[in-house]
């Protein structure tokens, strides 16, 4: 069986395929002519919605009509069922000449159209099959979607495959001045280092242009996903201007805002209301070395069960167990008892896990391990991978020196709308840890600057540009790439002055 069968398979309702075709008068530019594809149609909600539209209007399902619909689809039972299920609705034999059973990233496909429509398969890079990530790979490198290798393994692994495939329908399926219209994970037009390659806003040497978004924030069109989405309107050969139109669901209604790139056009949107909101912009200037770069927390892995603990485990060596943050701290006195504590092998100087041989120096550390030694060595991700095939199946990510700094400038920053950074010290020797994608912080190694950093960033025009971004209540909310995007850090490239800034 293909593996490309099933990634990322979400099925537009019937409903809201109706909904996308009346909200763009799709069907009634296929009644006066329009040749239609859907790419990627899955068991064809779009071209089910123009066949039932047309028999609500009394117009006529003619062959001539039919063959200006066309299909493309990976699984072809998928296309059996929507061909079985139109014979029973409509009484209707659907052409077998508008079926292709192609995977659209991998095949050509030599028709052109005049309108695309349809939903995307939605799914990370990183979380592909890794025989089929082996082979989609080179087509992420030849749509200019990452510059090289190297950036899929990092943080461009977490773009979407429907930035690839759309980048692709546009490119190649559409005719001269052609339109797409799609339902999409919100992320590409607000997700930063990851889908700043779609926002070069061309693909195979064709300019195109988002004409219009409707973000959907209270309509579930999608029951059980997670993934915020949107539908969006595209325009082919047509270069991207600024402001976008942007329509955002508020209180049951289609609110309009206009979006703009943040910093250069290939960067975050940002929406507003009104343009002169526009002038919001703190431009902080913070003095930082180049040690006190924002980071995430620790990251486990997939191995909290290991790692982290609700009580401090009195059977494990204390010089290895860090207070780790919690909401509650920005609830209460930041001092306050940790509520749960995590585990570090590592080395705090030099912030790298410490050797087998190292550890077995600790008996009751070393015996731990080892009970837990089959979950971590089984833990996915390529470059965790690589990390454990080099003998350190008990690392982590998200370590370093800056781990290990004395004080730490920390907010929460997932899933908030406020933006709180705070000050966190030692406890009994030991230093406050973030908690993966939990929190982000700025290391520092005196009081002093950490509150003079804390101070600079209880500027009230940084929350107020965060939720511009689209970050409110989202996992993109405050996270490090973009705190440090819209400030202006200055950081110094003499490392011996690195920890006298800090």
């Amino acid at each position: 069986m293909d593996k490309s069968i099933g990634i990322g398979e979400v099925f537009t309702p019937l409903k809201w395929a109706e909904w996308l075709i009346n909200r763009w008068a799709i069907f009634e530019a296929w009644r006066d002519g329009a040749h239609i594809c859907d790419p990627t149609a899955g068991r064809g909600s779009f071209v089910r919605a123009l066949l039932h539209i047309a028999r609500r209007k009394g117009i006529p399902i003619t062959p001539e009509r039919l063959s200006r619909l066309t299909l493309i689809e990976v699984n072809a039972a998928h296309l059996a069922w929507f061909r079985k299920n139109v014979k029973q609705e409509f009484g209707i034999d659907f052409p077998v000449s508008q079926f292709f059973c192609q995977d659209v990233i991998m095949e050509s496909h030599a028709r052109k159209y005049d309108i695309l429509v349809g939903n995307p398969p939605w799914a990370n890079f990183g979380d592909l099959p890794s025989d089929y990530k082996t082979r989609v790979k080179p087509f992420f490198l030849a749509e200019e979607l990452v510059p090289d290798k190297q950036q899929l393994l990092l943080g461009s692994s977490r773009i979407d495959i429907a930035a690839l495939i759309l980048k692709i329908v546009l490119g190649r399926l559409l005719k001269k001045s052609g339109v797409g219209y799609f339902y999409l994970p919100i992320s590409l037009f607000f997700g930063d280092g990851a889908h700043r390659g779609f926002r070069n806003y061309c693909a195979n040497q064709r300019n195109f242009a988002v004409d219009t978004v409707y973000e959907f924030t209270s309509s579930q069109v999608f029951k059980g996903v997670n993934t915020l989405y949107c539908c969006a309107k595209f325009r082919c050969d047509t270069r991207q201007t600024f402001p976008v139109s942007y329509f955002r669901e508020l209180s049951g209604k289609w609110t309009q805002h206009k979006a703009v790139p943040f910093k250069d056009s290939a960067g975050p949107w940002r929406v507003v209301r009104h343009l002169n909101e526009l002038d919001t912009d703190p431009r902080l200037d913070i003095h930082l070395s180049t040690a006190q770069t924002p980071r995430q927390g620790v990251n486990t892995c997939g191995a909290n069960g290991v790692f982290i603990f609700e009580n401090k485990p009195s059977d494990l060596p204390e010089e290895f167990l860090y207070p780790l943050a919690t909401k509650e701290i920005w609830r209460q006195d930041a001092s306050s008892f940790p509520r749960k504590w995590i585990l570090l092998p590592y080395h705090q100087q030099t912030g790298k896990p410490m050797s087998w041989h190292q550890i077995q120096e600790h008996t009751a550390l070393k015996d731990y391990l080892e009970s837990a030694q089959e979950v971590l060595q089984t833990r996915r991700g390529t470059l965790l991978r690589s990390v454990i095939d080099r003998g350190y199946w008990w690392a982590l990510f998200g370590v370093g020196p800056y781990s290990f700094a004395p004080f730490k400038v920390i907010w929460e920053a997932y899933g908030k709308s406020q933006f709180r950074p705070i000050v966190l010290s030692c406890i009994g020797g030991q230093v406050w840890q973030g908690n993966q994608s939990m929190h982000a912080f700025i290391p520092c190694w005196s009081e002093d600057a950490a509150q003079r950093i804390r101070n600079t960033l209880e500027n009230p025009e940084i929350p107020m540009l965060l939720r511009q971004l689209n970050g409110a209540g989202k996992c993109n909310w405050a996270q490090p790439g973009k705190i440090k995007k819209i400030l202006s850090f200055r950081e110094s490239q003499d490392p011996q002055k690195n920890k006298a800034y800090a």
